[in-house]
């Protein structure tokens, strides 16, 4: 049976900088191998931000990064002619800076935010502090998604209640209490998704629960490519004899298409 797949979870690169395999030896660095591994997996869309392998030392050498990186996946985006739809970065300490970028790039018909890694940009691994709440609080305006990497379950909380009416997707199932604390964080607050990027979904029946836990309609596709391998994802869900065909199509496709508004 054949799905239209749209990968929430994707950061597309450049050059091998911004390339975030770790095996990079043994594959193509190029933009158009991005293009093939969608293409082989069945993505018709993909989704997310431009990342960096190195590591800022001050956040204000972090901040001209990641405006670097923010231009670079608009240049992606018209690269890939409709194929990709970037997310761009934001930093607390630089709340009207953000502001601002979200105001260009939404004029670019950017629709997403993140994914957002704190512990990589020197903002103190955490999303609840005054620069943040401002960006957010001007994101959640302009009915922008929010896709993020998690962090300690109080500040995760403290996010979904600072901004109920910002639609907060929360990357990597995991395991253990990180699963748990998803699946709490999903029951309790409206605006809480989960993608099912990077680790968790290896683990049998785990798509199931978090469907039966949560309800399908928070349940996203994602993949965390070029870190991960998106067609063992892909896989992951397509042959999953646990799910119902309704509840793939949901997961593969619709459930982004619904909170992207496209």
């Amino acid at each position: 049976m054949d799905f239209e797949i749209i990968d929430f979870h994707t950061h597309p690169y450049k050059n091998v900088l911004q390339c975030t395999c770790i095996h990079q030896s043994a594959i193509k660095i190029s933009i158009d191998e991005t293009l093939k591994v969608m293409d082989n997996s069945g993505v018709s869309l993909f989704c997310g931000s431009v990342i960096t392998r190195e590591l800022p030392k001050t956040p204000e050498e972090a901040w001209e990064i990641l405006k670097g990186y923010n231009k670079d996946a608009l240049i992606l985006a018209d690269y890939y002619k409709g194929r990709y739809l970037p997310g761009i970065h934001v930093h607390p300490y630089f709340a009207k800076e953000s502001i601002s970028e979200i105001e260009k790039y939404q004029n670019h018909g950017v629709k997403i935010i993140g994914e957002l890694v704190p512990w990589r940009y020197c903002h103190n691994n955490l999303y609840c502090t005054g620069g943040m709440d401002e960006i957010l609080d001007f994101a959640s305006s302009k009915k922008m998604v929010l896709s993020i990497h998690p962090t300690a379950p109080d500040d995760m909380d403290k996010l979904c209640e600072n901004h109920p009416n910002l639609i907060i997707v929360g990357a990597h199932p995991g395991e253990g209490e990180q699963f748990e604390r998803h699946v709490l964080r999903a029951k309790k607050y409206k605006n809480y998704y989960v993608d099912l990027s990077g680790s968790g979904i290896h683990r049998y029946g785990a798509t199931k629960r978090l469907i039966d836990e949560i309800g399908v309609d928070k349940v996203i596709f994602g993949s965390d490519y070029a870190i991960a391998n998106l067609q063992m994802y892909v896989d992951g869900v397509l042959n999953d004899h646990l799910l119902t065909a309704e509840e793939k199509r949901l997961i593969f496709a619709d459930n982004a298409k619904r909170i992207l508004d496209i």
